[in-house]
């Protein structure tokens, strides 16, 4: 019988948690200049809305590794990837990605708040992205769709319980 693995996303790199702490210091700079022009409380409670997305629709909270799949999960929402669609996995520090795939990328999402979540475009290739750290990755390749650029905890154990769903394959398909 097989056991889910659950794996959440993992905790904020300094950089991310840097950047996170700036974002959410804005409202209150929005809020304090309402008291000089009346429409900046509008700006912080528009801005207090788009974190509210990011938190509940964008930034996953967790990874589930199941028999012949597995799950994003988000507050409101989940997607599952079969298994039998994932050409290979890998995990990667930020040194390996950037030999990989450049230094430079733009991304196309939200960024700085809690992490990144959305599409990073790179000059060799355009990932769905869900990262909270900016150190370690997992790289899930997919047959028919975009990469998936990920961090979860424990990022070698979660690639490790991902190969293991792909069951045993041919040593040329293997990562």
């Amino acid at each position: 019988m097989w056991t889910p693995r659950i794996f959440p996303l993992a905790p904020m790199s300094s950089d991310i948690r840097a950047l996170t702490g700036i974002c959410l210091a804005l409202p209150a700079v929005f809020v304090a200049g309402s008291f000089v022009k009346a429409p900046m409380l509008l700006v912080a409670v528009s801005v207090c809305g788009l974190y509210a997305v990011v938190w509940f629709w964008m930034r996953p909270t967790r990874f589930v590794v199941m028999h012949e799949s597995f799950l994003i999960e988000w507050p409101l929402r989940s997607t599952a990837i079969s298994s039998s669609t994932i050409a290979g996995v890998e995990t990667l520090d930020r040194a390996a990605f950037r030999r990989q795939f450049g230094r430079g990328g733009v991304r196309v999402g939200a960024g700085g708040l809690w992490g990144a979540f959305g599409l990073l475009m790179t000059s060799k290739e355009t990932f769905a992205m869900y990262v909270s750290r900016s150190d370690a990755f997992v790289l899930v390749r997919r047959k028919d769709d975009r990469p998936l650029l990920l961090t979860p905890d424990q990022p070698e154990r979660f690639a490790a319980a991902l190969r293991e769903t792909l069951g045993p394959r041919p040593p040329s398909e293997r990562q």
